[in-house]
């Protein structure tokens, strides 16, 4: 019975390194690209040699095969901590507290494979008594237990860390990964590496490679989740797998020359029919997962349609709204202008022309705002790229600014790292965008003061304009530049179009360059960079 039993746990764990080891190839091959299969497929290359190196050590007399298939265990263990270790880093999305040292991790783990491999540091030796093994082992057993035990911990940390931060479906994987990591970490070391030393026998070391399935089936049930690769395609690939080895087996096996002849042709049959079975599995799969992309970008679309028509409802009002305002202005100040009592006032001729001109003003930046728009949405928008130096093209615009930010109570000040930065640039579209900036920071802008600064980096420059103003809401800041997006408190206080922002993203676009806002939310403050390359 007891033999029986030890066959029977052998088979299953043969079984088990078989499993982990398909397992672990499909899965990279279902996505030979990502960082994650591919740790996930060495992790378990790795625990199906450290399986293979215990179950010849458990089913051999021989000392000299005994030692070797241990101290192999030993190295191949070292690779499965580094594994989990990465694993850990990498997985569901990479920690961005810090950068994992994977070549200093990856040579300490070789170092301490050929210690365990090929020196006597770790394992001394092992005898055989009354069929039991004796181990004796080295300083070096200290040095693999402290190496071993402070990798799981540190991905059992990083697990938690990442547990914290997560919600839903990533922090249900990260959690099943962490249970799986506990219990084949803690099973696997107690069986193969405390109780023997503890013991000074081997003989709890045929359970340590079952403790390794707890890990692989809740990491391979994460990852499908995770959706890392397709759970369909990789059950039928291990299940014809299955079949293919049995069949095999069977042929190796077989005692008669007619029994070999029918199993070898059973398995042709199982080959060809399996392959057939994958392809097509796959092919379901591919086009069930075109559908569902198809689908989902029908939504997408058409809650973007939803989305841009109820944004053109709104902008025809209020753009209607804004283009009446400077007419009736001046068709109001045309009617005065006519009234000979205002006709012998220079004074009130002149605060008539003004009053004329800003609100024509208005109304030609609106339109202009507009043509522009409609000029880079049908890409007809020209460019004229030639040497700019940013630092006088920026100095002079703050100039034209000072009287109207004094005007609304501000100081308006520039500042600059160098006196001279020279970038690639369309003067006159760029001059758009930094006016664009600077007339916003005034006008969100109801006290203190908006500064403007040119700072250099090593191979860009950055134009900064920053006030201390009335902020932006995070929920706001995603969508600034998007066409006709206005924040609703901002529509009842200042005039705009809501393209301006737009405008100036696809400018610098244009430009190869990187515009974006900065804000700790209403009332304090907003600052706005553009990113350009130095010439």
């Amino acid at each position: 019975m007891q033999y029986i039993g030890q066959n029977f746990l052998f088979t299953l764990s043969v079984i088990v390194g078989v499993m982990a080891f398909l397992l672990g190839l499909f899965v990279y091959l279902d996505d030979r690209k990502s960082s994650i299969n591919k740790v996930f497929f060495f992790f378990n290359l790795a625990a199906a040699a450290w399986i293979a190196s215990v179950l010849v050590a458990i089913s051999t007399n021989n000392l000299e095969v005994i030692l070797f298939a241990r101290r192999l265990a030993f190295g191949s263990a070292s690779f499965i901590a580094f594994f989990i270790y990465y694993f850990s880093y990498l997985f569901p999305r990479p920690n961005r507290n810090y950068q994992f040292p994977f070549w200093l991790a990856l040579a300490l783990t070789v170092f301490i494979a050929i210690l365990g491999v090929f020196t006597p540091y770790i394992l001394q030796n092992v005898d055989l008594v009354n069929l039991e093994q004796i181990n004796s082992y080295g300083i070096g057993y200290y040095v693999f237990s402290i190496y071993f035990f402070g990798s799981l911990i540190s991905g059992i940390y990083n697990f938690i860390s990442k547990r914290r931060r997560l919600v839903g479906v990533e922090a249900a994987q990260v959690s099943l990964v962490m249970v799986g990591l506990i219990i084949s970490g803690i099973l696997g070391a107690l069986t193969n590496l405390v109780l023997p030393k503890l013991l000074g026998t081997y003989s709890t070391g045929q359970w340590g490679p079952l403790s390794v399935s707890v890990f692989i089936i809740l990491s391979t049930y994460a990852l499908s989740r995770h959706h890392l690769f397709n759970v369909k395609v990789i059950a039928v690939e291990l299940l014809t797998s299955a079949m293919w080895l049995f069949i095999l087996f069977r042929l190796l096996l077989a005692s008669s020359f007619e029994t070999k002849i029918m199993d070898g042709g059973l398995l042709v049959v199982a080959v060809v029919f399996g392959a057939l079975l994958i392809r097509s599995v796959i092919k379901e799969v591919n086009q069930r997962e075109r559908v569902g992309k198809l689908a989902l970008d029908l939504e997408t679309a058409n809650k973007k349609l939803e989305g841009l028509d109820a944004a053109r409802r709104e902008f025809l009002s209020f753009a209607s709204h804004q283009l009446k305002t400077p007419m009736t202005v001046i068709k109001g100040y045309a009617t005065l202008a006519a009234d000979p009592n205002y006709l012998n006032s220079p004074e009130r001729i002149k605060q008539i022309v003004t009053k004329i001109g800003e609100s024509t003003d208005q109304m030609y930046r609106l339109i202009s705002n507009f043509l522009d728009a409609r000029a880079i949405e049908e890409g007809k928008i020209t460019y004229i790229f030639k040497p700019m130096d940013i630092v006088k093209l920026t100095s002079s615009l703050v100039e034209e600014f000072i009287p109207y930010a004094a005007k609304r109570g501000l100081e308006l000040t520039f500042g600059s790292s160098s006196p001279s930065v020279t970038v690639r640039a369309d003067e006159i579209k760029f001059r758009q965008v930094a006016q664009n900036l600077i007339d916003n920071a005034i006008k969100y802008t109801d006290k203190g003061q908006v500064k403007v600064e040119i700072k250099e980096e090593d191979s860009s420059v950055l134009f900064i304009v920053s006030d201390s103003g009335r902020g932006i809401p995070p929920e706001v800041k995603a969508h600034l530049f998007e066409q006709f997006f206005r924040e609703r408190n901002s529509v009842l206080k200042t005039k705009g179009t809501g393209l301006g922002l737009y405008i100036a993203k696809e400018i610098v676009k244009a430009h190869q360059g990187e515009i974006w806002a900065e804000s700790d939310g209403e009332g304090k403050g907003a600052t706005f960079v553009v990113r350009l390359k130095k010439e």
